[in-house]
């Protein structure tokens, strides 16, 4: 056997833990194409060609590739494995501590194997990967969440099914959390034989709520097959595979039609953000299963502001006042929060946005909508500036969107009529010189005795 941190070439009766690691690790089945680079060669009917980790299609009359196994002193579970001592990523793994250097950061060593592209987090919290993250580490799903719980303080770890039949099964190529509650997710053609799996994958965000306790805003993004890498198995287009930076969203590009559907797509998502096409200029080809997320990380800033925000939904509103809420905090050093305000304008409308401030007690901010034209399509976002001339906006660029609620022309007090009520309304308003855009009935930004006829006018017919 070899003495690289394996027990064995082949997971069988006759494989133990030679090393003494707690697990049997063999080759066949560990992910990685053993054509010779890695020093041996199992493309082979001897070795079951490698079991398909070369991406050919697999021979397998030992039986070999049904029945890899790797044992702990736990129990025995199926699962892609980890090697202990020889992975082929070591470079990779050493430059976190480089990093870390770099940056003046303190090094956590994590007990666990953690692949940065199957994780997704919305900031509050809330954990997402794939069990294929579980299975890497050779541990049952509870131990798996109980050291993430006590290590990266995750309180609502959601693990799901690995949502393709043979791939990489890495998150970041089949989603993308583009806010705390707004996820995109890959979709593919019904003839693709993994059209199944994301749909069962979609359709799991679809009972999961947000951190402010409702539904995820689900936006489907179309991937359609391309040529893909030899290793790949059912390649598409990993458009979720992108990178967010600051006020641009980066999306990778394959020199097809579909390219443009897909920024559309992150527009429809993130309106205001700068949606870029990315050609791969280094190696002319992202791959299905490599592609910007795969190649970079952003790098958030530990001294941040941050704008937490239930934003406004339209079919959350009623005929009432509409409120804005939001808890603004500065972790920068000797700094604090100076102004909250709310920008809003009418979507139709190219003039600047309105800004109306927001009252603050101990950074909890909340303030009020003006009275909105009926069925209009309304833009806004929050701003805050903190003593040291440093501000956030939230969302951190561009607007969030809703539709105003349905109301009646003229039915200036909400009750379902137009009638002599509002005429007095109306009256009242003009009477103590206060302006409300539903009381404007000809939209001239006065309100006078013409608003007054077109009432009646309304209530004669």
């Amino acid at each position: 056997y070899p003495d690289e941190g394996y027990d064995c070439y082949v997971a069988n009766e006759l494989c133990q833990d030679f090393n003494g690691d707690g697990q049997i690790m063999d080759w066949i089945g560990d992910g990685y194409c053993d054509d010779g680079s890695w020093g041996l060669n199992f493309m082979c009917d001897d070795y079951s060609w490698d079991c398909g980790d070369c991406g050919e299609l697999v021979s397998d009359d030992n039986g070999y590739c049904d029945s890899i196994i790797f044992a702990t002193d736990r129990e025995v579970v199926t699962a892609r494995p980890v090697e202990s001592d020889v992975r082929g990523w070591e470079e990779d793994d050493d430059t976190n501590i480089d990093f870390a250097n770099q940056l003046g950061w303190e090094i956590h060593d994590l007990p666990l194997y953690f692949t940065g592209g199957n994780f997704m987090t919305d900031g509050y919290g809330m954990g997402f990967s794939t069990e294929l993250m579980v299975n890497e580490n050779n541990i049952l799903q509870e131990q798996f969440i109980d050291i993430v719980t006590d290590n990266i303080y995750i309180d609502t770890y959601h693990i799901f099914d690995n949502p393709n039949e043979s791939s990489i099964q890495h998150i970041d190529c089949m989603a993308k959390l583009v806010s705390a509650e707004t996820i995109i997710i890959k979709q593919v053609s019904e003839s693709s034989p993994e059209y199944e799996c994301i749909e069962e994958f979609a359709d799991s965000f679809n009972s999961l709520n947000t951190f402010y306790g409702r539904p995820f805003n689900i936006h489907r993004i179309f991937c359609p097959e391309i040529n893909g890498g030899s290793w790949e198995t059912n390649p598409v287009a990993a458009y979720t595979n992108s990178l967010i930076l600051n006020n641009k969203v980066l999306v990778p590009m394959y020199g097809i039609p579909e390219d443009m559907d897909a920024i559309e797509s992150f527009q429809e998502a993130m309106p205001g953000y700068d949606v870029i096409g990315f050609d791969d200029t280094w190696s002319n080809q992202w791959y299905g299963e490599d592609a910007l997320h795969c190649r970079t990380m952003g790098v958030f800033d530990p001294n941040m502001m941050h704008v937490s925000h239930k934003s406004i939904r339209t079919e959350e509103l009623n005929d009432g006042g509409i409120f804005v809420a939001a808890e603004v905090v500065s972790y920068r050093p000797n700094d604090y929060i100076t102004d909250v305000s709310l920008n809003w304008k009418y979507s139709a409308e190219d003039g600047p946005f309105n800004i109306i401030e927001l009252s603050c007690i101990d950074g909890n901010c909340s303030g009020v909508f003006p009275e909105l034209t009926p069925l209009s399509d309304i833009e806004y976002y929050i701003t805050a500036s903190s003593s040291n001339g440093y501000s956030i906006s939230h969302p951190s660029y561009g607007w969030h969107t809703f539709t105003s609620a349905d109301t009646i022309l003229g039915d200036l007090n909400y009750d379902g009529l137009v009638n002599i009520l509002d005429v007095i309304t109306e009256i009242n308003a003009i009477l103590e010189e206060e302006y409300f855009s539903s009381y404007d009935i000809n939209g001239d930004s006065v309100l006078n005795i013409q608003d007054i006829i077109l009432i009646i006018n309304l209530i004669v017919g």
